[in-house]
């Protein structure tokens, strides 16, 4: 594993480090190590890992450096060397006492494990070469275990460690592992030989060394690649003798080995140097190994049935030269160890056993090879797909969490914003409504006190009244017992004064009327008094009939109970009504007896029912002041929704007129701007004239100059000084013009830069201004949520208020109820007092009418005592008279069955009483035909005593009935009146709630549906006012882009106008210059005059001087005339032409000059018409702004739609990650075990092919050997 590898899978530790670091400070403590082993699953290995590294202090931090190397220490202290071999097939068995293999090559260790029992004279190893040997071999195997117990783990990252050296010295190692193969035959020759050379013979030994590295390719550079110390192991060890030898193990008895000289084992040890024996290291530690059963042995019939299936028939013979017993088990390494023996020793046929034995072995470990590397290559495709899935998905995911990441970053902050602007509109709102609910419930518990004071001192006056009530009554039941007394009282004397009546009428009358005529009156009397009797319970019975019609009246007021209030005058005027009625019924006057006839009392049944059928009608469903009540919260509300739809519509108003405003002053600005825009244009075209005025002066000027040096031509030469004169004079002039131009830009720019400044003041104002409206939108919108809160509010208190009406009309209702009660109970009293008045009356009257009965009675017995005397008398005379008697008796017994039947049946009364009439007419009449008149008399006399006493007892149980009557008929109408009040007052509750309910549902859905519209309206003037803010908000950032852009193309025209100043400032310049020039052509041309005008006279003066004196020179002054003349017309057509070419360039300049003025005003033009159309087109920009947010928005609800989707996604995307992840570790964990299955199977190739190169080195020696034989 090359060091790449290794730094990925430490950077893979690393990171799976830091993801468990949750503190960022790159130490981890104990509960974070146990995350991160758990993530590694190194669950098993936890406690010691925590105790490597914290130790006792549990509360210890460790970093990544020391977790790594305290997790290969672990890890390498855990690993199980009691593994099985196909568990640990790469692991180096740890065996204390085996021998020291014949090869080695990585894991796999040739050779036999224990060594025979040798005889005296056998020689073994060095023994300061075994401890040499040892400590190499523990050296070696120490590195190999801790590089293999680092590999075991699936997790780690330092698994693949100890491959670092064999991956990246593969050649180096073969060699050396074919060089030690050389040392270790050497060492340990074959199957030993009994005797070894004393001679070290050093040369020679060097000599083989050399050649044995040249053979296998090692050493060239005069030492191995690793262990320099192999090679005084080789020397000392190859061809030396030892006294001492190390206690080895055997595990088999050796066998006698025949004694062989030292000559010959030095021919054998040269031939053994020369051409050492390969195939044991090849092949393995034995041959033959398809016929091994697991032990290492095999019979020797099967090793001979193999040989003889090759074709060699001497088998039995071969192994017994080679000392094998047939009949024991062979020991695969000892026949492998004696065949290696023999091939090395001598070519026979047993050579032809060896190889064809080797030769089946190696063609069954070339197929397992083959198998083997199908298997790795088949393994190595599927981990490479494996691996480029794993990255691609990784890839992926990293991808997809890196975008889901930003895009849930961004939503979690726009979310967090929102959330915490509603929380504090939340807040705030609920702190306003707590406030203003606990002032409200303040004020109602105080009302409701004071209302329960009111209610309990309700209460303790109804309490007070019903306690006077029931003391009332109480006196009137002990009135009443007192008068039942006082009637049993009466009623005992009346039945007294009767009995005297009778004596005294029979005294009286008796002796008056001996002939029977008294008799006769008597009969009319008792006729008279059963026609009184019949009155009397006709009377009777119309009482019962008035008592049940009461009955029934009572019933319709149970019924009609909820309508007292409305009706208590008409139920005062019904009870003075059946007072009257009951009084009329009770008097015994024959006038009002006549009055109260069965037509009069119908009428007033049927005056009662009609007064009945109206308090009926009468009884309303619900109370008014309710109703009154419900219509006042409705109107209420309906006014209350009526005044916020006109304070919205009013806000409406205001924000289209406010926004109407802005539009104007947007309009009025821009008019200005552009009215500012004509003014600088105006000022810029004043300059471009005042410029153009200077430019025709100066070119004035030019000419004037030109004109006067054309005039001038005749002057004289110029010279150098008049040049630089008229230079810098055009240098000076054409810095003024730099000057003035610079002036001119500066105050242009100074204006254009106050003008920015004054826009971006104004567009700041405006957008102070649009904040501070939307900040009174926001103001008021806060103020209609906090009214619709209070009008919630309101509602609420509203409903409280009604329930508490209702709760005070209910209690009102039972209020009256009790009052109702309490006033029939009073009625009724008065009614009983006044029945128990009218019953004392009766009971006088009764009482007078009993004395007169008695008093006759009295007479009548005395009448009946003398018939009785008489008829003793005659009784013995005649027989008739006594069977008249029997007849009288049986007639009296009929009289008693009679009265028996009256008593059981009380509606035949009446006809009893007529038949007791008829046997009383019969019997009268046949005593009239009877002589025995004495005796008729008597038994007359003691059947009409019998009747009168019947009759007074008749009529005392019948007044005692008609008490408990009329006490039963009170209480079951008290009953039935309770029962019914209690039936009427619970349907009337039950309708009045469900009456209520019904209002109340219908005034809760209504108000429900009146808060639904507000909020719904709410909503919407909210919708209107967001959008009107976007609007206001996009109209803002428009005319800010709209202004920013104008301001560029200002900028871009006021350095187009910059530019086109430079320019004139360029021609100004030049212009300077070129009247510069002018000026200084002027002055040299004055110069120039004057010279010649001094000239002139010199030359005049000089003339005449020397035409008088020298006429001589008169032609060399010509000739000098003529030279000067030359040279100044030189000059001068030099100068005209100078002149011409400056004309020419300030005609150009002003030609240049005029066409820039003209392309400035065209341009000006444009721009203004340029920035007229830009603000026609900002309104059509509003508009197409508008469309574009409507759009925007339907965009915007199809990337929440889509957002929604990609959630989604996102999230089954994670649950696939999480499998990916979990195939990953999977596929992780397979790839580890294919790695080693693959490193088992790379090195059993690389052994095969080793003995494949050994078996073809063998076979190119043995071939000739073969054929020589």
């Amino acid at each position: 594993m090359d060091e790449e590898e290794q730094n990925r899978y430490v950077a893979q530790l690393k990171a799976e480090f830091d993801s468990c670091d949750t503190t960022g400070t790159g130490y981890l403590d104990k509960q974070e190590l146990t995350a991160l082993c758990h993530k590694l699953s190194l669950d098993a290995h936890l406690p010691l890992l925590l105790d490597t590294l914290l130790g006792p202090q549990h509360y210890a931090r460790v970093n990544f450096e020391e977790f790594k190397e305290g997790f290969v220490a672990v890890l390498s202290r855990s690993l199980d060397f009691s593994t099985s071999e196909e568990e640990s097939s790469y692991l180096e068995p740890a065996v204390p006492e085996e021998v020291k293999p014949k090869y080695v090559k990585g894991t796999k260790r040739y050779g036999r494990r224990s060594r025979p029992d040798k005889t005296d004279l056998e020689l073994t190893a060095d023994s300061e070469d075994s401890p040499k040997f040892g400590t190499d071999k523990v050296e070696r195997n120490g590195v190999r275990r801790a590089k293999l117990r680092r590999s075991t783990s699936l997790e780690s990252v330092e698994s693949l460690k100890s491959d670092e050296d064999t991956g990246s010295n593969k050649e180096s190692t073969h060699h050396y592992f074919v060089a030690q193969d050389q040392l270790k035959l050497c060492n340990q020759d074959g199957t030993g030989s009994p005797q070894r050379s004393s001679d070290p013979q050093q040369e020679v030994t060097n000599g083989q060394v050399r050649a044995v590295w040249q053979e296998l390719g090692v050493g060239a550079g005069g030492s191995l690649n690793r262990h320099s110390v192999l090679l005084s192991e080789f020397q000392s060890g190859l061809f030396t003798q030892h006294d001492h030898a190390a206690p080895i193990s055997t595990s088999t008895p050796a066998r006698p080995k025949p004694q062989r000289s030292i000559s010959k084992a030095l021919e054998e040890r040269v031939v053994r140097s020369t051409s050492p024996s390969l195939l044991s290291a090849t092949v393995g530690q034995r041959l033959l190994t398809r016929l091994d059963d697991g032990s290492g042995c095999t019979s020797p019939e099967k090793v001979i049935a193999f040989w003889t299936e090759e074709g060699i028939h001497n088998s039995r013979d071969i192994l017994q030269t080679l000392d094998f017993s047939l009949e024991e088990r062979l020991c695969l390494a000892e026949l492998t160890l004696a065949l290696d023996n023999e091939l090395l020793v001598s070519g026979n046929g047993i050579h032809q056993a060896a190889l064809v034995s080797y030769k089946n072995e190696i063609n069954y470990l070339q197929v397992v090879a083959d198998q083997a590397c199908q298997e790795r290559d088949k393994a190595k495709a599927n981990l490479e797909l494996a691996d480029r899935r794993s990255l691609q998905l990784v890839r992926e995911v990293d991808d997809r969490h890196a975008t889901m990441e930003s895009l849930n970053e961004s939503k979690i902050k726009g979310l967090e914003q929102e959330f915490r602007d509603k929380l504090t509109a939340l807040r705030s709102e609920s702190e306003y409504e707590s406030e203003v609910l606990l002032e409200q419930v303040e004020k109602e518990r105080k009302r409701l006190q004071e209302e329960l004071e009111l209610l309990r001192a309700q209460d303790v006056s109804l309490q007070e009244d019903i306690c006077t009530a029931a003391k009332e009554s109480s006196r009137l039941e002990e009135e009443v017992s007192i008068l039942k007394e006082k009637l049993s009282e009466a009623e005992s004397t009346i039945s007294k004064l009767q009995k005297d009546l009778d004596h005294l009428l029979q005294d009286k009358y008796g002796g008056l009327d001996p002939n029977g005529t008294g008799l006769l009156n008597q009969e009319e009397h008792f006729s008279e008094i059963f026609k009184e009797y019949e009155q009397q319970c006709r009377e009777l019975q119309d009482r019962n009939d008035e008592l049940h019609s009461e009955l029934e009246l009572l019933k319709s007021q149970g019924s009609g109970r909820r309508a007292r209030r409305s009706r208590s005058s008409l139920s005062g005027h019904d009870w003075s009504s059946q007072r009257a009625l009951t009084a009329e019924s009770d008097s015994d006057d024959p006038e009002m007896k006549k009055g109260t006839s069965p037509q009069v009392r119908k009428k007033l049944q049927v005056t009662d029912k009609n007064v009945l059928g109206c308090l009926v009608s009468l009884a309303p469903a619900v109370s008014i002041e309710t109703e009154l009540a419900m219509e006042q919260m409705k109107e209420k509300n309906e006014q209350e929704v009526q005044d916020l739809k006109i304070q919205l519509e009013t806000k409406v108003n205001f924000y289209e007129r406010s926004m109407e405003l802005m539009r104007q002053n947007m309009e009025v600005e821009r008019k200005d701007i552009s009215q500012n825009f004509k003014m600088e244009i105006s000022e810029l075209e004043g300059l471009k004239a005042q410029a153009e005025e200077r430019a025709e002066k100066m070119r004035q000027a030019v000419e004037r100059l030109e004109a006067e040096l054309r005039g001038k031509t005749s002057g004289g030469a110029w010279g150098p000084e008049q040049e630089r004169r008229i230079q810098r004079e055009q240098a000076e002039l054409e810095q003024n013009y730099a000057r003035e131009i610079s002036n001119i830009v500066l105050r242009l720019t100074s204006e254009k830069d106050q003008l920015e400044a004054e826009l971006n003041l104004k567009m700041d104002q405006e957008v102070l201004l649009v904040r501070a409206q939307f900040d009174e939108v926001t103001s008021e919108n806060r103020a209609l949520k906090d009214r619709l809160a209070v009008l919630q509010q309101d509602v609420k208190s509203l409903e409280e208020e009604l329930n508490k009406k209702r709760k005070l009309e209910e209690m009102e209702r039972e209020y009256m109820k009790k009052r109702e009660e309490e006033e029939r109970l009073r009625k009724e009293n008065s009614k009983f007092r006044e029945e128990v008045l009218d019953f004392s009356a009766r009971n006088l009257q009764l009482s007078s009418e009993n004395a007169e009965l008695s008093s006759r009675l009295s007479t009548d017995q005395r009448a009946v005592q003398t018939l009785t005397d008489r008829l003793a008398q005659v009784c013995q005379e005649n027989d008739e008279a006594a069977a008249a008697y029997k007849q009288l008796q049986e007639a009296l017994q009929q009289q008693n069955s009679d009265t028996l039947k009256l008593q059981e049946q009380w509606q035949k009364e009446k006809e009893l009483l007529e038949r007791e009439l008829k046997t009383a007419k019969e019997t009268l009449q046949r005593l009239t035909a009877v002589d025995s008149a004495l005796n008729c008399q008597t038994l007359k006399n003691q059947a009409l005593e019998q009747d009168k006493e019947r009759l007074l007892k008749e009529t005392s149980d019948r007044d005692q009935k008609l008490i408990n009557l009329q006490e039963s008929l009170g209480k079951s109408e008290a009953q039935i009146e309770q029962l019914n009040s209690q039936i009427l007052t619970m349907w009337q509750e039950k309708d009045v709630h469900v009456q209520e309910s019904a209002t109340h549902q219908k005034m809760l859905q209504q108000s429900q549906e009146k808060v639904q519209e507000l909020e719904e309206s709410i909503r919407q003037l909210r919708k209107e006012k967001e959008q009107l803010h976007q609007t206001q908000r996009l109209q803002e950032e428009m005319a800010v882009g709209v202004l920013q852009k104008e301001c560029k193309s200002l900028r871009l025209q006021n350095e187009e106008l910059r530019n086109k100043m430079a320019q004139l400032q360029t021609q100004e310049l030049e212009l300077q210059r070129l009247t510069h020039e002018c000026l200084t052509l002027r002055n040299k041309q004055a110069e120039l005059e004057t010279a010649k005008y001094e000239a002139d006279e010199q030359a005049l003066r000089a003339d005449s001087a020397l035409s008088m004196v020298q006429a001589q020179h008169a032609r060399e002054v010509q000739e000098l005339r003529e030279q000067v003349g030359s040279g100044t017309r030189e000059h001068l057509a030099h100068l005209q032409t100078q002149l011409v070419e400056q004309q020419r360039r300030s005609q150009d300049l002003e030609d240049l000059l005029r066409s820039q003025a003209k392309q400035a005003g065209v341009q000006m033009g444009l721009q203004q018409e340029q920035y007229e159309k830009l603000m026609a087109s900002m309104q059509e920009r509003m508009d197409e702004v508008e469309a574009k947010l409507k759009n925007t928005r339907v965009m915007l609800q199809e990337k929440v739609n889509q957002l929604k989707e990609q959630l989604a996604k996102n999230a089954k995307s994670d649950l696939l990650l999480k499998d990916l992840y979990v195939e990953n570790s999977q596929l992780m964990k397979a790839l580890q075990v294919t790695e080693q299955r693959q490193k088992s199977a790379e090195k059993k190739s690389f052994l095969l092919e080793e003995k494949v190169i050994a078996l073809n080195k063998l076979l190119r020696k043995i071939a000739p050997a073969s054929l020589t034989a």
